[in-house]
C-alpha cells in the first residue's frame, strides 16, 4: 500500500512537472494620457426633417496622437452622429484606431456626448472601451474617458481640426 502513494506521488509530481505553465497574468493596469489632434476626410449628413438643423450622419478622421509616454501614433476614426447644427445637444459612436511605428494598434469603440460652445465651436465628451490590439498590444484591454474641441470655425478652418484629450487605463495579458 506504501508503495502505491509513494508511486502516485511521484506519478502526480511528473505530471505536474509537465504540464503546460499558466498563462502569464496581466500586468498591472497602467494609464496614458493621450492628446489627439484629427480633421476630417470625409463628412456626410442627411437632414432627419423634423426640425432645422436636426441632421444624421457619417464622418472619417485623421490625424495623429501623442502619449504621456513620449509615443506618437497615426490615428483615424469613423463614427455616426445625430446632431441639431446651431443648437445644443448631440450624440455620435464610433471606432478609433491608433497605430504606431512599428505597425501595433489598438482599436477602440466609444460614444460621446456633442455640445455646441458659447463661442459657437463643437465640444465632445465620451468614453471608450479597448476592444482589440495587435503586435506588441497584442492582448490589450481597458477604458478611456475623453474630451475635446473643435479649434476654429468651419470658415477659417474646412478640416474642422479638433484636439481630444484622453485617459486610457489598460492592462497587458
Amino acid at each position: 500500500m506504501a508503495n502505491k502513494a509513494v508511486l502516485l506521488s511521484v506519478f502526480v509530481f511528473v505530471i505536474y512537472c509537465f504540464l503546460p505553465a499558466p498563462a502569464i497574468a496581466a500586468t498591472a493596469p497602467q494609464t496614458l494620457q493621450v492628446e489627439a489632434t484629427s480633421y476630417v476626410v470625409s463628412s456626410q449628413w442627411l437632414p432627419v426633417g423634423d426640425e432645422a438643423g436636426h441632421v444624421i450622419g457619417i464622418q472619417q478622421r485623421e490625424g495623429e496622437v501623442v502619449l504621456s509616454n513620449g509615443e506618437t501614433a497615426r490615428y483615424s476614426t469613423v463614427s455616426t452622429f445625430d446632431a441639431r447644427r446651431g443648437k445644443e445637444g448631440g450624440t455620435s459612436q464610433g471606432y478609433s484606431k491608433f497605430v504606431f511605428m512599428d505597425e501595433s494598434l489598438i482599436l477602440f469603440s466609444w460614444t460621446a456626448s456633442i455640445i455646441r460652445e458659447q463661442d459657437g465651436l463643437t465640444a465632445n465628451q465620451g468614453q471608450g472601451i479597448i476592444i482589440k490590439g495587435t503586435g506588441r498590444f497584442e492582448g490589450i484591454s481597458g477604458t478611456s474617458a475623453f474630451s475635446g474641441k473643435q479649434l476654429k470655425p468651419a470658415a477659417e478652418d474646412p478640416g474642422l481640426t479638433t484636439i481630444q484629450h484622453a485617459s486610457i487605463t489598460y492592462t497587458l495579458l
